[in-house]
């Protein structure tokens, strides 16, 4: 009796924290469709289209910019005992650093694709690129999702609303940009207090950055190739078919906001896969890949049933989505899930250089397929190539996991060889 009593209170322990896990990226997810509905309402399918091509090319510079930290961080932090404050420090070094580096470009890109409130486009550039320097993935690896919301998501969601709020009553575009940026600020002022460290890293923090951008220079090339291709369907297409560039954003915003929802669950497993004995790690790896396929089947399903209401209630009848379109992205919806299940898999075994060499191959199809889909076909021409490349993404870090499973007893020497995070940095 009493053993039921503890497994029934431990069932409850993780599905409560399961839902926290779940409630930051839905509620930092839904956020923005505050927005979209203000700006179709008042400044139509062009300014939708603006805001679609900042916030691609703003996303894209912004996860160049936090240097693989999300991927490699939770576990670092889930194994690494005293040392929470030192790596959110060299962590927030090294991304102040890139940030510096990245964004310029960001801004140059969105002028040279943009013909249209300008100031406003960079604006949202900027604050979708300072992301980059969001503390949710070191809160992730404490097993700390109350903190996530504290720092993150309630900032979000406040200025989203606000913003909408003051453009819906005819304020201007910039305003969104102005909040998005206004969440980045927020968010490093509560991880400082919420840490106890100083809200600018230090000297000796900096000076590791050149350090910090070895060891994980492969992982961030990986990183960055597969962020321009995901980036890249609404450039391409702005300059090829300009007119497609609406219909093709109002499915792939809600497409990109389900998945950084469904994220939460991968974000649950870090903390629980991250354990050090090997048998139960490898075990629970398995488990996550059964969990991500299911989640990724689910997830399509829903996207597909749901995306035409999403659709009418956001952009009010001025952009409309097809049938074909819809079962495209719920697709996509299904390959992005397997991939990050894997991905996943691979970063667990200490691979997570790995990744990189799936995002070279999903990259060169995506350069072949993007460009090519869109002259044949528009807008369904280039959710093919964005499909065809997920899945390349997919098998590529299939058959890597699969390699690195049966090679399992390599020696800790020989990992480290292979550029693969160590546990605690040193």
């Amino acid at each position: 009796m009493t053993s039921r009593i503890d497994l029934l209170g431990r069932l409850r322990r993780h599905f409560r924290v399961m839902g926290l896990y779940t409630l930051a990226p839905v509620a930092a997810g839904l956020a923005p469709l505050a927005v979209i509905p203000a700006v179709t309402g008042r400044f139509g399918a062009e300014g939708w289209s603006v805001v679609a091509v900042s916030l691609a090319v703003g996303s894209a510079a912004s996860v160049i910019a936090e240097l693989g930290w999300t991927i490699v961080g939770p576990q670092l932090v889930a194994r690494a005992s005293g040392e929470t404050a030192r790596l959110y420090e060299e962590a927030l070094a090294s991304r102040l650093v890139a940030l510096a580096f990245v964004l310029p470009i960001g801004l140059v890109v969105t002028v040279l694709t943009t013909e249209h409130h300008l100031i406003a486009a960079c604006l949202i550039t900027a604050g979708v690129t300072s992301a980059a320097v969001n503390p949710a993935w070191l809160f992730t690896g404490l097993g700390r999702p109350t903190s996530i919301l504290v720092a993150d998501t309630l900032p979000r969601v406040a200025l989203c609303l606000l913003s909408a709020l003051v453009i819906t009553a005819g304020g201007p575009l910039e305003v969104y940009g102005l909040a998005l940026l206004g969440t980045a600020v927020v968010g490093l002022v509560a991880a400082s207090r919420m840490l106890g460290v100083p809200l600018c890293p230090r000297r000796h923090s900096f000076a590791a950055v050149p350090r910090r951008l070895k060891e994980q220079g492969m992982l961030v090339l990986g990183r960055g190739v597969t962020t321009v291709y995901k980036a890249l369907p609404v450039v391409v297409l702005s300059a090829i078919s300009p007119g497609a560039v609406a219909a093709y954003s109002a499915l792939d915003r809600p497409l990109r906001m389900g998945l950084g929802i469904l994220i939460a669950v991968p974000n649950r497993l870090q903390s629980w896969a991250g354990v050090a004995d090997g048998r139960l790690r490898s075990r629970r790896v398995r488990v996550s890949l059964v969990v991500n396929a299911a989640l990724g089947l689910a997830g399509g399903l829903v996207f597909a049933a749901g995306i035409p209401l999403v659709t009418a209630v956001l952009f009010r009848g001025v952009v409309t989505v097809d049938a074909e379109l819809t079962w495209l992205g719920a697709a996509v919806v299904a390959a992005a899930c397997l991939s990050r299940g894997f991905g996943f898999a691979l970063v667990v075994d200490r691979r997570a250089n790995a990744t990189a060499v799936a995002a070279f191959w999903a990259a060169g199809t995506a350069v072949v397929c993007l460009p090519l889909g869109a002259v044949l076909d528009g807008a369904t021409g280039l959710l093919l190539g964005v499909l065809a490349a997920e899945l390349v993404g997919v098998l590529a870090q299939a058959f890597l996991w699969a390699r690195s499973s049966r090679t399992g007893s390599r020696s800790p020497a020989v990992r480290e060889r292979d550029g693969a995070p160590m546990g605690s940095p040193s």
